[in-house]
């Protein structure tokens, strides 16, 4: 899996990022989660998706 930082807009001189992240077809399948909205929390060196 990767985390992806890509430019969502630039607005005068400030940048506004957006970040992607590839799941594995087999994990989105097996969640049911797909199309749906998620919320994301991090602890420490983790990342929780959760339904959201």
């Amino acid at each position: 899996m990767k985390i992806i930082k890509v430019l969502s807009k630039k607005v005068k001189d400030t940048k506004y990022y957006k970040y992607i992240v590839t799941l594995p077809k087999e994990a989105v399948e097996k969640s049911k989660l797909e199309g749906k909205q998620l919320k994301a929390e991090a602890e420490k060196d983790k990342i929780y998706l959760t339904k959201g």
